[in-house]
């Protein structure tokens, strides 16, 4: 991957990230760019595909979007665009846009799957930093930066956990209803082998989490 290259894309993203919530602030997108290029070296993937979509694939937030589930399509858009611009090839684009397309929770939800190896890794690369402590600090912030009513409670078992419906228009109910429509899910669907291994280390610290939080917070009625 071209150094000056990379660093133009880094730059455009972070001045497109500047108003969004910190959840998905340019933070998030170092902590993914780091862990889609650990993985694609692992992988054998192609980096020149993998690192501008792993900097991209949240080019538009959720803010500037009518519905949460647009904002993937909108980021995809926003990268061929800019890509074009700095002398990525027909080819390139195309394929760092498919990449894009499938790399979020709200894509998987409408039965977008991805195909290629790189896909693959920056999917795996984005949800692990919806899991283990940075994802327990990221719900909450992301829950109060969309006006969640409440914190919510632990009423179902993180060991055997129900499966919530998540919303892809808006916020869910409430950070802790989250855990259950979303964050405790993600482990089975990981699609690399380093994806898996790392999945299963971040999954444990939100099951205790939450046991923690339960139990500190229940009554006897």
């Amino acid at each position: 991957m071209d150094s000056k290259q990379e660093n133009k894309i880094k730059e455009f993203v972070r001045i497109s990230l500047k108003n969004t919530d910190i959840a998905h602030g340019f933070d998030h997108i170092e902590y993914v760019v780091a862990m889609a290029k650990k993985i694609a070296i692992e992988e054998k993937a192609d980096l020149r595909i993998v690192i501008p979509a792993a900097y991209l694939h949240d080019a538009v937030s959720r803010a500037e979007v009518e519905s949460f589930d647009e904002h993937t399509d909108e980021s995809a858009l926003v990268a061929a665009d800019f890509l074009r611009e700095i002398g990525f090839s027909h080819d390139e684009i195309g394929r760092i846009v498919e990449v894009i397309k499938t790399s979020s929770y709200e894509s998987y939800l409408k039965g977008e799957k991805p195909i290629s190896i790189e896909a693959k890794v920056v999917r795996d690369a984005d949800w692990l930093d919806s899991m283990g402590a940075r994802g327990i600090a990221r719900v909450f912030a992301f829950a109060g930066h969309y006006g969640c009513p409440e914190m919510g409670k632990v009423s179902w078992h993180p060991e055997s956990p129900v499966k919530l419906e998540m919303s892809t228009k808006g916020p869910d109910p409430s950070p802790l209803y989250h855990f259950f429509s979303k964050l405790l899910w993600l482990k089975d669907e990981m699609q690399t082998s380093a994806g898996k291994i790392e999945a299963q280390k971040r999954h444990q610290p939100m099951v205790d989490f939450l046991n923690t939080y339960k139990s500190e917070t229940e009554t006897d009625q």
